[in-house]
């Protein structure tokens, strides 16, 4: 993905107090991704590039500023005849409230990005224009998205925006370090029982009893967050209505159980990693698994593009280590492009929509984010041939094209890597915003509280689950009062 938030930013955007320390699913879990050839999700023919407006046109839009994506609005200008006035679009991993104000007045963009957290929730709202007939007109059919994606960007039965980038989690380990404490480096752990004993070998302490090392963390490192967990353990997020929230399900409280009888064997306590991983942001020595002194990593996709930067780093990927009775699983979150319902440019609006989601305008941006990769390479004076590793797209013939053009000229760890990022993907993910309904921002938020409080040990698994089920189900039916109240 090419946004990506720490915890901490997620928290600050969210609005709470309770900032953390350290941001889009049955067999047991395959010890590493096949070496063979990739293979995207089959796809049909993407459409044909629509020919440009015979006169100039000029929307607005709302998104990101930086050299990529101005200079994809440059490129997208240029074939489509096209201008487009670009405004930042701010925080808006739990929706913009800047477009939702304007959206409700009547003000807003022609085009905007919106995180896929809350999407659900302002979809139901209307907040964003129907494009379901626009696809029909193009041949854009919904069954052409990844399934999770296309799903969180509908509304019953109505797309409200076109998912652009998307992401899935799961683990790295460092392959050298598994060497040294005598485990075999090809194969990583497959159940939470061998994480545990794979960590107690690889964890390192010094004279003073303080470690110097991690095998692993749960919580607060990567991008794992509880959902990870309780995804893996079989448990329900909500209802298949979205009305009912199910966090104080015993599966959700025997996954955070785990985690905190994990902490207290082979993490010392949640205070202390948080000390742990400061101390290493602070020395400016960078992300500790990268830095060697964390030995297994539960992260995302993008990771394989920063550890491709490190040729020192011997690294491998698998699903994460599943649970007794558990599956594999993963879950996923991203970004969105929408017309704001005000749009008075629909027609010139929609050829940006499409732009930043077909393969025309999708391998626009990968040469311009390649191009970048390569100058870095350059000034950091990185080892080896420079190496670029794409976005994920939503839409399959994107994703197809993405790997024609450049996951075939990879190595064969990150073509095996792809190969795992598309099972998952395809196969056994979750998504962010339909599994936390039309209270996603507060269920993000207490989740996470819940988490922290218990392994704090302020609150027994069972107790935070329950208290964080009741706040965020208040939440969910006031949100459901105003969407019946609209009907």
């Amino acid at each position: 993905m090419e946004k990506k938030f720490s915890r901490r930013q997620f928290l600050a955007i969210a609005g709470t107090a309770a900032a953390g320390s350290a941001l889009v699913a049955c067999a047991p879990a395959a010890t590493q991704a096949p070496a063979e050839p990739t293979k995207a999700p089959e796809a049909p023919e993407a459409p044909k590039p629509t020919a440009p407006p015979a006169d100039a046109v000029t929307i607005n839009m709302w998104g990101w500023t930086d050299l990529t994506n101005s200079t994809l609005i440059d490129e997208f200008t240029k074939a489509k005849n096209i201008t487009v006035k670009l405004s930042e679009l701010g925080d808006a991993v739990f929706g913009d409230q800047k477009f939702l104000t304007a959206a409700a007045a009547g003000t807003g963009p022609d085009v905007a990005i919106q995180n896929r957290h809350t999407f659900m929730q302002f979809s139901a709202k209307k907040l964003y224009k129907d494009v379901t007939p626009l696809m029909g007109v193009d041949g854009i059919k919904v069954e052409d998205f990844t399934p999770v994606q296309i799903q969180e960007t509908s509304w019953k039965g109505v797309v409200y925006g076109l998912p652009m980038f998307t992401d899935v989690r799961y683990m790295y380990w460092n392959k050298k370090q598994f060497s040294e404490v005598g485990l075999d480096p090809e194969k990583p752990p497959t159940t939470w029982a061998e994480l545990e004993a794979a960590t107690d070998k690889l964890n390192i302490k010094n004279d003073k009893g303080e470690y110097e090392r991690y095998g692993f963390v749960p919580y607060g490192f990567g991008n794992s967050w509880m959902w990870l967990y309780g995804f893996i353990n079989k448990a329900p997020a909500i209802s298949d209505d979205k009305r009912t929230i199910l966090c104080d399900d015993p599966k959700w409280v025997d996954a955070l159980t785990w985690m905190v009888n994990f902490y207290d064997k082979y993490v010392g306590s949640f205070e202390m990693a948080s000390s742990f991983g400061q101390a290493i942001q602070s020395s400016g020595i960078g992300d500790p698994f990268a830095a060697g002194k964390m030995s297994i990593n539960a992260s995302g996709d993008w990771e394989v593009a920063n550890w491709m930067r490190k040729p020192e780093l011997d690294w491998g990927v698998a699903p994460m280590p599943v649970s007794p009775g558990g599956e594999k699983s993963t879950w996923s979150c991203g970004w969105s492009v929408v017309i704001a319902p005000s749009s008075k440019q629909e027609k010139a609006a929609w050829e940006l929509m499409k732009w930043h989601v077909l393969p025309e305008g999708f391998h626009a941006r990968a040469e311009i984010a390649k191009a970048d990769t390569l100058r870095v390479w350059e000034r950091e004076k990185i080892q080896g041939e420079a190496r670029y590793w794409p976005s994920l797209a939503c839409y399959k013939p994107t994703l197809k094209m993405l790997e024609d053009d450049y996951v075939t000229l990879l190595p064969e760890r990150e073509k095996n890597a792809w190969t795992l990022t598309i099972d998952a993907l395809t196969n056994w993910t979750h998504g962010c915003g339909s599994e936390m309904g039309v209270a996603a921002l507060e269920y993000w938020v207490e989740m996470d509280n819940a988490v922290k409080t218990a392994l704090s040990k302020k609150g027994t698994p069972a107790e935070v689950m329950t208290a964080a089920k009741k706040k965020v189900q208040e939440a969910t039916d006031r949100a459901w009062k105003a969407i019946d109240g609209q009907s």
